[in-house]
């Protein structure tokens, strides 16, 4: 029940913020405002998050509400292992990645996020899924998010981590280390190693 409310709050929050954006009335802005700010509330009471935080934090986006997109880039070696790196933020461990750059494609971004924290150059091959974090087994957060996970191969370059990160490996699934689950969960990696089973597998949604 108390995920529910959470998430609903972010709706509504999101749905304000759109309707301030279109409205012209002082009277009306003002009731969206005071929608915006009882959301706040709501969510503060359920979370550990500070409300001026929150406040901020919703009030940075001015223009029409939409989810922000968090990319992976899943690479396996022969043996059928991920390429994973452990995160400075948390020590723990995660497909390479984080949320994509304006004036970049997502194949771009799995170039890019590969390189910066695992050290290797990679050819995006293929879109894998693009799931909705609300959906899964993560952590609320206070940001709605999707997540594409984008098949890549590497074609040069040596492991190494990176400034965001503190080490890089290769993993089976029976050998995960302990995972970064806002970033990433074991059901999903479950989900991405089935295209090493078999490249034409159905994209995963949702």
């Amino acid at each position: 029940m108390k995920d529910d409310i959470f998430e609903l709050a972010k709706l509504i929050q999101a749905q304000a913020k759109t309707g301030l954006h279109f409205v012209d009335s002082d009277y009306e802005k003002e009731r969206y405002m005071q929608i915006m700010d009882a959301t706040v509330n709501i969510i503060s009471t359920l979370s550990s998050h500070n409300p001026e935080i929150i406040s901020m934090a919703f009030h940075s986006e001015t223009l029409y509400v939409t989810p922000k997109v968090d990319l992976r880039s899943v690479v396996f070696n022969d043996q059928g292992k991920f390429l994973m790196v452990k995160e400075k933020v948390d020590g723990k461990w995660t497909l390479p990645g984080g949320f994509c750059d304006v004036g970049f494609t997502p194949g771009e971004v799995a170039v890019k996020e590969t390189w910066e924290e695992a050290g290797i150059d990679v050819k995006p091959v293929k879109l894998l899924g693009v799931l909705d974090k609300a959906k899964h087994d993560h952590p609320k957060t206070l940001y709605y998010l999707y997540t594409i996970f984008m098949l890549c191969e590497k074609i040069g370059g040596v492991e190494k981590p990176g400034s965001e990160t503190l080490d890089v490996g290769y993993f089976g699934l029976d050998e995960l280390p302990e995972l970064s689950i806002p970033r990433v969960t074991k059901k999903q990696l479950e989900m991405m190693h089935e295209f090493y089973v078999d490249i034409n597998h159905e994209p995963y949604f949702d």
